[in-house]
This record gives C-alpha cells, sequence and structure tokens, in this order.
C-alpha cells in the first residue's frame, strides 16, 4: 500500500477493527497497547466474543481516529494473545496509512462489469442514455469506471446516474451522482495504453446517492472475499518459488 502520510500508529491509539465474520462485516473497536518490528499488539475494553472467531492471515481494515479525520489502512490478523482469546491479539504491521478527511468506505482495486444509465438531461450526456464499463475501484460509497465511449458523450460532473455493478455472482444497484470525469489512457488497473492504442476511454467517478444497506453489505463483503482471494494466490506463489 503507497504511504500517504508519515504519522504511524502511537500507544493508546483508538482503532476501528473490521473484518468479514461468518459471511457478515463486524467492527472491533481496541486500543493500540504495544508496537513490534511487524506487528501491532491491540486490547479491548470489554471482551468481545466476535474476536475468539479471528483466524490467522484474515483480511482486515484499520480506521484510526485523529483530531480531524481518520486514518486507514490494511492489515491482517496474526494470533491471539494470551489466556483470553477475547481482549488481546496480534495483526500485521500495515504498510503504510492514507489520510481521510471523513470516515472511509472501505475501497479495493477490482475490475467489475458495470452498466449505467443517465438520468437528468445534461449539456454531454441526455437523460436515458445508457453506457457500459469496467471498475477501477469500489467501495461502499461509490465505484470508478472505465467507459467505451468518448469523455464528450460520457457524462459531465454532477450528472445522475443508475449503476448496476456484478459482485461475481450478485449485483447491486444505486443512484448515483458523477463526482470526477478524467480523460484518460490509463487501463482500469492503472497501466497506461501504448500510443498505438484505441482513442482514449474516461474515467467516471461516482458516489452512491441511495444505495441501500444490504447493497453495500454486498459491496464490502466482496472486498473481503476478493482481498482473501489475493492474500491465498500471493502464499501460493510465494511457496512456488520456494520449490
Amino acid at each position: 500500500m503507497k504511504t500517504d502520510i508519515d504519522r504511524s500508529p502511537a500507544v493508546h491509539d483508538q482503532v476501528l477493527v473490521e473484518a468479514e465474520v461468518g459471511g457478515k462485516v463486524i467492527g472491533i473497536r481496541a486500543v493500540v497497547v504495544n508496537i513490534m518490528p511487524t506487528a501491532l499488539w491491540l486490547g479491548l475494553a470489554q471482551p468481545d466474543p466476535a474476536l475468539e472467531r479471528l483466524r490467522p492471515d484474515q483480511p482486515l481494515f484499520l480506521t484510526f481516529g485523529l483530531e480531524r479525520a481518520a486514518m486507514v489502512g490494511e492489515s491482517s490478523f496474526r494470533s491471539h494473545l494470551g489466556v483470553s482469546r477475547a481482549r488481546l491479539f496480534a495483526i500485521e504491521l500495515p504498510d503504510g496509512y492514507r489520510l481521510t478527511q471523513r470516515r472511509a468506505y472501505l475501497r479495493l482495486d477490482a475490475e467489475c462489469p458495470i452498466e449505467y444509465t443517465v438520468i437528468n438531461q445534461s449539456e454531454v450526456a441526455g437523460a436515458g442514455q445508457k453506457g457500459r464499463g469496467v471498475s477501477a475501484n469500489i467501495s461502499a460509497g461509490g465505484v470508478k469506471f472505465k467507459v467505451q465511449t468518448e469523455a464528450r458523450e460520457a457524462a459531465a460532473v454532477g450528472d445522475q446516474m443508475e449503476v448496476s455493478v456484478e459482485l461475481g455472482p450478485s449485483a447491486i444497484s444505486s443512484d448515483a451522482e458523477v463526482i470526477r470525469v478524467e480523460e484518460t489512457a490509463a487501463h482500469p488497473s492503472g497501466k497506461t495504453r501504448p500510443e498505438s492504442a484505441a482513442e482514449p476511454s474516461p474515467i467516471i467517478a461516482v458516489r452512491f446517492v441511495s444505495i441501500s444497506e444490504s447493497s453495500q453489505d454486498k459491496i464490502v463483503r466482496y472486498i473481503f472475499r476478493l482481498q482473501r482471494l489475493r492474500r491465498a494466490q500471493a502464499r501460493k506463489a510465494a511457496w512456488s518459488d520456494k520449490l
């Protein structure tokens, strides 16, 4: 993860730890009690049975509350510590953190098929105009995606859309507002196209404005599943390199 800020967690910092347990996303509020070279030790003021269900290498998302912002990062569960499995535990030390001015939604780079319909009439897009695209990243708060059309025909900032996103075997839909449009030759993964490639495709970033709690939950669970899969693939590749 790219490090966007120099600040690191300190002992006594409060942190929200989020994980998927039994098909549901849970949040555990903890305090940093020790900082090791490659791990953070976290403790709970009161025992939480949900902590007992965490397993080694399970993906975790961390949010540290600062005075006027939040510091977020990704980690994984290491082990329970001490006799009680509901009070003290160790997690991997994150590679880095990013700063956000408000509570951050879990966000992950992912390529998901998207369909959209423009709701309003604007200078760029007409009401009822439809399109398809592929996401660059997604969170429960919005999605950024590349579309197969010219920027001047795609959308404009402030346009309202109906957006449908495929998440593996399921899908979610929501009304959304366009917050950014970029004319770029970048692939959703971030790789730049060769100069001989087709004309640049615009990248559209939208904010969900009427998404249901169940749809948000689907997105978060999808992010955790994808994160687990990527970690498993990385471990398998590392093991293969040793053979």
